[in-house]
């Protein structure tokens, strides 16, 4: 029994935030952080969005609205993402829902140094060819 089948949902890690750097789980370079949504929607919130064609007008700013539009985000996804968190990343091939990542799929946050500069980067659970599979 994972976590989210015994009622415990994973949060996401407090520490990512827009502009970081994201690795799948072999090190590829998967893109960059765009956006960040800690999670936290109201129950009535999400009720909203699995019954209404209308995106709600409650829980996630207006960009992260158009950004679920744009990507055509299927209404169960979004209402877990709106209740669990997200992050939203840029990068090569990704595109649609495949630029969603949710807390399952993030190992966590980690340091690197680049060009002497100690810089916080997110790892992946899932490879890039995972992830471009989902």
């Amino acid at each position: 029994m994972n976590q989210e089948q015994a009622g415990q949902e994973l949060p996401l890690p407090q520490r990512i935030y827009e502009g970081m750097t994201v690795y799948d789980r072999e090190g590829e370079v998967d893109g960059t952080v765009q956006v960040v949504y800690f999670g936290g929607a109201s129950r009535e919130a999400v009720e909203r969005v699995l019954k209404s064609d209308q995106a709600p007008d409650v829980a996630t700013s207006e960009n992260d609205e158009s950004n679920f539009d744009a990507n055509e985000v299927p209404k169960e996804l979004r209402a877990r993402m709106m209740r669990q968190g997200y992050i939203l990343v840029t990068g090569p091939d990704l595109t649609g829902v495949k630029r969603f990542l949710t807390a399952e799929q993030i190992e966590g946050v980690f340091s690197e140094e680049i060009e002497g500069v100690m810089k916080d980067a997110v790892r992946l659970r899932v490879t890039r060819s995972e992830l471009l599979n989902v």
